[in-house]
Formats: C-alpha cells, structure tokens, sequence
C-alpha cells in the first residue's frame, strides 16, 4: 500500500511538473504583455541560464529560495568563497533577481578580497564584483536603478576611499587602465566620437585596411585590445602601429570598441557626463561613480532617485577634494590633491537637490558641511574673494553653522576644531594648501607670513603622522611626504606666478 501511494505521488509530481512546463510559455508571454520585466525573460540569455529558466519553470523561485537560505546560513558562518559559488547557481536560477547580484558583488568585492593578503589578488575579487555588476547584473536587469547605484557604489566606496589597505593599489590599477584605454591621461572626446563606428567604416578607409592586412600577415589580430597598451606589442606590430598611416584610425576603433565592449562606457554619454558634472579626472574612481549614478538616474523612483543624488554630490565632493591626480611614475608618486575648478558644480548639484528633496534634512547637512570644508580649502589655496563668497552663502542658507563672518577667524576656528579628525585626503588638501599660502606669500616679500605658514603645514604633517605608528594603519591612511606635498604646491605656486622674478624666488626656496 505504501509503494502504491509513493508511485502516485510521483506521478502526481511528474504531472504537476510538466504541467508547469506547458503552462510556463503562456505565462512568460504574458508577463511581456503586461509589462511585468524588462525584457523577455530568456532573450539574449547565455543557453545554461535559458534551459534552466525554461525546464524549471515556476519551479525556479523555490530552488533558489532553498539555495538563498543556504547562502544565509553560510554568511553567517563567515564562508565567503564557497558564497561565491551558490550566488553564481541563484543568478542562474533568477537572473532577473537583482538582490542576488548586489549580494554575489558585494561579497566578492568587500569580503572575500579582504581575506586575501596580496593586494593584487584582493584587486581581482574587487574588479570581478565591478564586473558581475556592470557586465551581467545590468545586462539582464536594465531597468533596475538600484543595480546601477551598487555599481557606483563600489566605485566612489571601495575604490574611492580608504577603508581597504590596499585602496592605493586599487586606485593606480584603475588609473593604469584608464590611462590606457584613453591613450593619455583624459579622452580626447572629439577623436573618439570621430572614430569608425564599425570594421566597414574602419576598412573603407584604404590607409587603415593596409595596416590591418599588415597586421593580419603577421598572424596578428589587428582588433585586439592588447595593441593599446604599447608595452605589450611586439617589435614587428609597434612598428606598423607607429609607422603605418591608417595605424591612428585602427587604433582609435580599437579604442572605442573596448570602452564599448570590455568597460560599457559609450564615448558620447561620457562627454555628457563631463559637460554636466566635470571637469573630472577620468582616471579617478570618483569619475566613474558618477557615470554610473548618472545612468540610474532616468530610471529611478522614489527613494532611489534620493538614493542617486546622493551618491553623485557624495563624488562630486570627493572629487573637488582629492580629484586632481599627480603622478610620476618614475618616482611611483601617485598623489591626490583638490580639484579646485570643480566647485561651481558641485555646489550646483547641492542645491539642485536640496531643492528636489525639500523634505530631506540630511542633504541639507551634507551641504553645510561641504561649504565648510570648500571655505577652508579655498583660503589655504588664497582664493579669498570665492572663500568669502562661500563663507556669505553658508551664512544665509544655514546661519546656524556660523558663528562669525570674519573669513580669518573662520578658518582658524574651523581648522583648530577639525586637525584631528582630519580623513588622508582631508590632511593632504590642507597641507598643500598651506604650503601654497607660504609660496604665496614668500612671492610677495612677506617672508615672515610665508615662514608661518610654512611651519602649520609641517606641523600638522607631523601631527597627523604621529597618530599613526601602527604601520599597516600608516600605510593605509598615511600622507606622502611632506616635502612632495610642498613641491606639488609650490608647482602650483609657479604656475600662476607673473615675472621671472617671483619664479626665481620660488625656484630658490624648492632648493633649500
């Protein structure tokens, strides 16, 4: 009797299955016609995702609940690597399941990479969150505002600040990446929009089809990423791509195709990125976070359009701090200062949004907070006349945050409340900034005002530095050396110097 009733009950399962199955056309075309996904659930799906969406049918959400509650038990218990694998079997099951995605980026990118040593192999779990995220999460759910304010997310976050040890290596890796996929340290944006936008653009060109049959003689593949980066080309190609006519057009296609293909960046919404939110450094990660925020943006409702906001002056911000990228590589300087030209936006963007979210009190501190820091930045660096405009702004839109309108006093009252719980990229902005008010000051003949200055700079180094004897926390949240930051600002210094005179004076002080 019990055999019996096992054999009807897997009929009656066998029955129920295929009843789904044959149910389960019918219920995808109308979750099209109604609407209720943003594409056709299996169109454009790799063949494994498109069997296991079609054979399980309705059956699919309750695998990969059992799976989702494994994967629980296992974060709690700390077993990040073989998370990795069972997010990979739920994105199978439910692609369209944008929690999944966040979960299996974030695991990757924050704690699996934290348990490795080598800060080359943490930057591989990290890229390989950036990359599930942008290249398969958005791929199959480009409606979700949410995936693209994870994405950026990991960029201005994990990238962009400095609560990882290894966050520098993180920062020149992408910043050797972008260097070389640009050609040079920003996009020359009228090359890249006047690029072949297909390989018959490019051979109709009769030049660039001579270099790619030149490239081709060579068994080479003349479209291959590779050849962008000049180190890796072997002698016989860097001769054709340095020496060949058409090689400026093969490559500029190259280019393009890469951003496209490896790194989704279109060059047309990057140049509308720059001209909304920039100038910015493309190199940096802050660039990138608002990319992807941007993105979001015509898709997002409710709070994630709050959510979004946030993130792009939360970048805009850290951008007009440390968005100005000195490097020499010879020296292995890689070195973040203030981006001073970026202010007028980023102040913009503070009031767009507190005017588009009037009920939210936290994007209102948040800009307080950034005219504070804008006011001191702009003293040290002795533009004045637009510290005192922004000292008149903070005054009348939140006059609870000032007690006196005398920009001397201000700043010193700021500064002295704040030298201690000063972030690396907050130290470096003001350190540099008072070594460009000694230079300053040494061009105006007042060397004593000029001396002054230049003792705060070293003393608060010193100061900041000191607080940090533990070196895993030094390596982490130290400073450059001081007298780099004080020849990067005595550079700036000179720049702007009028006369040979005052370039001599600043000439003679770097060498003492």
């Amino acid at each position: 009797m019990r055999q019996l009733a096992s054999i009807l009950l897997l009929l009656l399962a066998l029955a129920a299955l295929a009843g789904a199955t044959w149910l389960n056309p019918r219920l995808t075309a109308q979750r099209a016609e109604q609407h209720l996904v943003p594409a056709a659930p299996t169109e454009t799906m790799p063949p494994l995702l498109a069997f296991t969406t079609v054979t399980f049918g309705g059956f699919r959400g309750i695998v990969a609940d059992i799976l989702w509650l494994r994967a629980t038990e296992l974060q709690e218990r700390g077993q990040y690597f073989e998370l990795v694998q069972l997010a990979d079997w739920i994105t199978k099951l439910e692609p369209r399941f944008t929690a999944v995605w966040a979960f299996q980026a974030w695991n990757m990118a924050y704690n699996v990479s934290v348990l490795l040593n080598d800060p080359a192999e943490r930057w591989r779990w990290v890229r390989q969150g950036v990359d599930l995220l942008r290249d398969s999460g958005l791929y199959y759910n480009p409606g979700s505002a949410g995936l693209y304010h994870e994405l950026a997310w990991l960029f201005f976050h994990k990238l962009g600040q400095d609560s990882d040890q290894a966050h520098f290596f993180y920062k020149q890796a992408w910043a050797d990446e972008m260097m070389t996929l640009f050609g040079g340290p920003q996009p020359d944006f009228a090359r890249l929009l006047a690029a072949p936008q297909t390989e018959s653009d490019l051979l109709g060109q009769p030049a660039a089809a001579a270099c790619v049959a030149a490239l081709r003689q060579l068994d080479c593949d003349p479209f291959s990423g590779a050849w962008l980066d000049a180190s890796n080309r072997p002698p016989a190609v860097a001769k054709i791509l340095n020496d060949a006519a058409g090689a400026r057009a093969l490559l500029d296609f190259v280019r393009v195709q890469q951003m496209r293909t490896v790194y989704k960046l279109d060059p047309a919404t990057l140049q509308r990125v720059e001209a909304a939110y920039g100038p910015l450094d493309w190199r940096l990660p802050d660039a990138h976070a608002i990319y992807w925020a941007a993105q979001g943006k015509p898709i997002a409702k409710d709070f994630d359009v709050v959510k979004l906001d946030r993130l792009i002056f939360q970048a805009l911000a850290d951008a007009f701090r440390q968005g100005r990228l000195m490097r020499n590589a010879e020296e292995r300087l890689f070195i973040l200062t203030p981006n001073l030209d970026l202010l007028p936006r980023v102040n913009n963007y503070y009031i767009q949004s507190v005017r588009e979210h009037p009920d939210n009190e936290s994007i209102r501190t948040a800009h307080a907070n950034f005219l504070k820091d804008a006011i001191g930045t702009l003293y040290l660096f002795h533009r004045n006349q637009e510290a005192a405009a922004r000292l008149a702004e903070l005054s009348e839109r939140y006059p609870g945050n000032v007690t006196t309108n005398n920009l001397d006093l201000f700043v010193a009252n700021d500064m002295a409340a704040n030298a201690d719980a000063f972030t690396a990229h907050e130290a470096t902005a003001q350190i540099e900034g008072m070594a460009y008010q000694s230079a300053f000051w040494l061009i105006a003949g007042d060397g004593e005002r000029a001396a002054g200055f230049e003792q705060l700079a070293r003393r608060i180094w010193q100061r900041y530095m000191d607080k940090r004897s533990d070196p895993q926390y030094r390596e982490r949240t130290g400073l450059p050396p001081y007298e780099e930051l004080r020849r990067q600002a005595f550079t700036r210094a000179r720049a702007a110097a009028q006369g040979d005179a005052a370039r001599a004076r600043l000439d003679a002080a770097l060498m003492k």
